[in-house]
């Protein structure tokens, strides 16, 4: 940088600097005005009135500002030699902005306001170079900003990135710990689910034994036996064996058979009119004979037919006890040390089916599965793999849509091809959702941690087959898992 003094050019500060000492020898000694000082020695500090400008002709000079509401200190700025220090007190009067330290062993020009003014009027074309030395400090601490608001500037930018980095380490450690406690309750819910399937199975097998030898008493006793215990015809039987193959017809079907029965058996109550709607053609003409006879034996028979719905209900409800049971110790493979074994893959499709029947109660479920070839596989695992692509699926469709399952093989693969009639997967998304931590379930009911399907590709991987997504051309989504035979 270069300055322009009367009709001179100076190649830096150093040059105005000595230009000054010159003119300064000329009036007196510059010794009067030159000391030196000491490697961390203070020259003023920030808020002290400057009477002297001060001149550095050798060494480094550190300017500090204090921080706000502490006693602490931050560089700001370093000058070098042929630097005006404390430039901005002295020509404005103003306390200094800075503390003035010398960084190294230092020599300086100091010089009394008095003396400059005294220096001026002897010597007026002083007053030039002492301007043209204040401007050169200025526009070279202008520069020195610019350059410190770039760093700063690129500071920022480094800190902004590292935060958002910090920021995204943070929710991968929250995701990572959420997914810790989900796995834990997944293996916790495993060892329940293992338990109450033994626990369970032993008062479920019992009831059923019971039921069964219930039932042959039942047949012996009514065989023998009516209400007077008298030698019977068998009716009562009869009766009984109807009402445990009786279903129970809609409400509108009823409806119009009690209508038109109450019109026949107008003296029966409303009760035994219900009851008789849900009877068999066959079991009514009986009925129509006893009316005549005997309208008081009506209830009698009822008795037998409901008692026989009753027994059909309990054999039921063991038997859905039984097959949820079954179902879940399959699911788990609780009873089972060595996960890999030889299974039909139709047998996890049902238990699946099973399980999740409360999600898919709605649904128009559509199963085409013909027999295919047994495959050495983890049970539990591909079971984890249909529930995971089911559930999601029904998430899609929420309360009502349609399911259909599929599966088929080769002489070299297993497939099962499950499909959903929901809005599809957008095709944006189409090739991430295999991807771990994605998830668009983020509120409500549909929270998720994005695992479900990163866990199917890692199963069905572990069995060396593949798992596509795809939109299918009927709509909806369709999940494609492909086996080897040769496990």
């Amino acid at each position: 940088m270069k300055f322009r003094l009367g009709t001179q050019w100076l190649d830096d500060r150093s040059s105005v600097t000595r230009l000054l000492q010159r003119v300064l020898d000329e009036t007196g000694p510059t010794d009067n005005y030159i000391f030196n000082l000491d490697k961390d020695i203070t020259i003023f500090h920030e808020g002290d009135k400057l009477n002297n400008i001060y001149i550095l002709l050798e060494g480094t000079v550190q300017l500090y500002k204090k921080k706000p509401h502490t006693d602490n200190h931050f560089p700001v700025m370093e000058l070098k030699s042929g630097s005006l220090i404390g430039i901005a007190a002295f020509t404005t009067g103003l306390p200094s902005l800075t503390t003035a330290k010398t960084m190294e062993k230092c020599r300086l020009l100091r010089i009394p306001k008095t003396d400059v003014d005294s220096l001026i009027k002897r010597h007026p074309q002083l007053s030039g170079y002492i301007d043209e030395l204040i401007l050169a400090n200025l526009l070279e601490r202008f520069r020195q900003n610019i350059i410190l608001q770039m760093k700063l500037d690129s500071a920022n930018k480094q800190l902004k990135e590292e935060r958002n980095e910090l920021k995204q380490a943070y929710k991968d450690l929250q995701n990572a710990q959420n997914k810790l406690v989900h796995q834990e309750k997944l293996a916790t819910l495993g060892q329940l689910v293992a338990g109450f399937a033994h626990e369970v199975n032993n008062p479920t097998a019992a009831l059923l034994r019971s039921t069964d030898t219930l039932d042959q008493h039942l047949r012996k006793f009514m065989a023998r036996f009516n209400k007077e215990g008298e030698i019977a015809d068998g009716s009562e039987l009869n009766f009984f064996e109807n009402g445990k193959k009786a279903g129970f017809p809609d409400t509108n079907t009823l409806r119009g058979r009690a209508k038109t029965l109450k019109e026949e058996f107008s003296r029966l109550q409303n009760s035994q009119i219900r009851l008789m709607a849900q009877m068999q053609p066959e079991l009514i003409e009986s009925l129509r004979s006893i009316y005549t006879d005997n309208p008081d034996y009506i209830q009698y028979y009822l008795d037998q037919f409901e008692f026989g719905k009753m027994f059909q209900n309990i054999e039921s409800a063991g038997e859905r006890i039984a097959g949820l049971v079954k179902s879940l110790k399959s699911y788990s493979r609780a009873d089972t040390e060595d996960k890999y074994e030889w299974i039909d893959i139709r047998e996890g499709l049902h238990d699946t089916l099973q399980l999740t029947s409360n999600r898919i109660k709605f649904y128009e479920i559509y199963t085409d599965l013909p027999e295919v070839p047994k495959i050495r596989a983890d049970a539990a695992g591909l079971n984890q793999v249909w529930t995971n692509i089911i559930l999601n699926a029904s998430d899609v469709m929420g309360k009502t849509g349609s399911l259909d399952i599929r599966c088929g093989s080769t002489e070299e693969e297993v497939w099962v091809s499950i499909r959903d009639d929901g809005p599809g997967i957008e095709e944006e998304i189409l090739e991430k959702i295999f991807e771990p931590n994605f998830t668009t379930k983020i509120t409500g009911k549909k929270f998720g941690l994005g695992l479900g399907l990163s866990i199917s590709k890692e199963i069905v991987s572990q069995h060396r087959g593949t798992i596509i997504a795809e939109n299918a051309a009927e709509g909806g989504a369709r999940f494609t898992v492909r086996l080897p035979v040769e496990g």
